[in-house]
């Protein structure tokens, strides 16, 4: 029988702040291993609504597999709890700060903190299916709110720290964003020419009307619709 292999390249564990050495970070270092800590936990909810101890996580990512021993050396030396491997680092890296758990406290990305060249930018990526659906959301917010400038657009994204929209925006739909507020913009413009145009062609239309013209004609002559001369001579 084939002996289960039990080893991981991704293991993770807890570091409590009352426990850990006041320089556990660099002890950590001192292993030159890429790890990753997240934000301190201090906001964390129990069952029965209680506070749960503050605390850490950390991602340990080696470049070979390790066996339960060998990173328990790493973690003893820190007083931290026994690790823990994992298969799924990815999901892992997201729920250092509760991203895909609306019911938990959300701790913010940027304060996550690479070690040793340990990076995570790749596991906070979108999915094609997701790209789609914060495409939705930022075209719908575009319409509805008539953004007309890019630069005001990408400023309000960056206020709002709303990364999938810049992740979209920025590497993805660059052209299609770009020419929805392009369209605002132009509608903005031609509803303001007509709104500055309208108390003179008014006046048109009325003295075309009083020398006898048709309206076809006075709409013909305008370039306005035939219905917008009849609303003319009816409300004016």
């Amino acid at each position: 029988m084939t002996k289960k292999d039990d080893r991981a390249r991704t293991w993770t564990f807890i570091v409590y702040p009352e426990s850990a050495p006041e320089n556990w970070r660099d002890l950590l270092d001192e292993y030159h291993v890429p790890w990753v800590e997240s934000p301190l936990h201090d906001k964390d909810i129990n069952p029965d609504g209680t506070v749960k101890k503050a605390h850490w996580h950390v991602i340990l990512l080696f470049d070979g597999k390790k066996s339960y021993e060998q990173v328990k050396e790493l973690t003893d030396s820190i007083n931290a709890p026994i690790p823990q491997k994992t298969a799924n680092t990815k999901g892992l890296v997201r729920y250092l700060i509760h991203m895909d758990n609306p019911e938990k406290y959300q701790y913010k990305r940027d304060d996550i903190v690479c070690h040793s060249g340990a990076d995570v930018d790749e596991y906070f990526s979108l999915s094609s299916s997701s790209r789609r659906v914060v495409l939705w959301d930022i075209v719908k917010f575009i319409r509805e709110n008539k953004v007309e400038s890019l630069s005001e657009f990408m400023g309000y994204i960056q206020s709002n720290d709303k990364r999938d929209w810049f992740d979209v925006v920025a590497n993805h739909n660059t052209l299609i964003v770009k020419a929805v507020i392009d369209s605002n913009y132009q509608d903005s413009r031609s509803e303001k020419s007509a709104r500055d145009l309208m108390p003179e062609n008014i006046q048109k239309v009325k003295e075309m009307a009083e020398k006898g013209y048709s309206q076809r004609k006075i709409a013909d002559t305008l370039g306005i619709s035939v219905g917008t001369v009849n609303n003319y001579l009816k409300k004016y």
